[in-house]
């Protein structure tokens, strides 16, 4: 615990490079998650337009009356050694007795290249989703420190 008045600015100082750090960061995340997302997007546009526009639609979802299923990816919240909350991304192994289907196969059984590209994309920007995630978590953190610092820099 810092003693003097300059300890805890100098403190405060590197907490606030710290969160520059942290916010350059998740732009440049989510401007990643946006291009990866954009990328995905135009496969799908790609798929319908050479697969036809009811080979790749909502007709090929589920229904209600569809059984139930497990996603293949989840998010679990972990705590580092200092209590510090991590997001992490599981990946399920498809597994029907366990209710972990492909739902890439709602569309058929010869999937086209672009929908395979579309899924990988998607699929990485899920994975950029959770690692912004984790920086807005850290800066969240950062700037709880220096509210902190701050109350006791008022008291000294």
């Amino acid at each position: 615990m810092p003693k003097s008045r300059d300890e805890v600015c100098q403190l405060m100082d590197k907490l606030l490079l710290h969160s520059l750090e942290l916010m350059e960061q998740e732009v440049r995340l989510k401007t990643t998650i946006e291009a990866v997302t954009n990328d995905g997007q135009l496969d799908l546009a790609h798929t319908r337009f050479t697969k036809g526009a009811h080979s790749v639609s909502a007709v090929q979802l589920p229904t209600e009356d569809y059984r139930d299923f497990s996603a293949l990816n989840s998010l679990t919240e972990n705590r580092d050694e200092l209590g510090q909350v991590q997001l992490s991304l599981d990946n399920h192994p498809v597994d029907k007795e366990t209710g972990h289907i492909d739902p890439i196969r709602w569309f058929g059984i010869l999937i086209p290249a672009t929908l395979q590209s579309a899924r990988t994309k998607f699929g990485r920007a899920l994975e950029y989703v959770v690692e912004c995630g984790n920086v807005q978590i850290q800066l969240r953190n950062v700037l709880l420190n220096y509210g902190a610092l701050k109350r006791l820099k008022a008291e000294l």
